[in-house]
């Protein structure tokens, strides 16, 4: 999994005159991920963005703004759960033996 994490001075990086004086390489990065969402049919698979609290929804790129974004501290829970791969929700199994009843009306 990737992790996105949003904020203003990201949307500044990715978005700039592609001068990178971090040296982070973060417009590569950006479009390198940005490149496999296109190849997945912009079915999110492994990208998870997150908004620190700082950031708006306005800093978040126009192509992941589709996607589930998590909010830190907020959604804290759901994106640990995210990240383990597990449900909120168990669905409780459905025993074998169903009984039907029908009654004419």
């Amino acid at each position: 999994m990737i992790i996105v994490a949003i904020s203003p001075k990201y949307k500044a990086d990715v978005e700039g005159d592609g001068v990178d004086e971090h040296g982070l390489h973060t417009k590569y990065i950006h479009n390198q991920i940005q490149n496999e969402y296109i190849q997945q049919g912009c079915l999110n698979f492994r990208l998870v963005p997150v908004m620190f609290p700082n950031a708006a929804k306005t800093h978040v790129p126009s192509w992941l703004q589709s996607t589930r974004i998590y909010r830190w501290p907020q959604d804290t829970q759901d994106l640990l759960l995210r990240l383990l791969r597990e449900e909120r929700y168990i669905i409780p199994h459905r025993s074998a033996d169903l009984t039907l009843t029908f009654r004419p009306v």
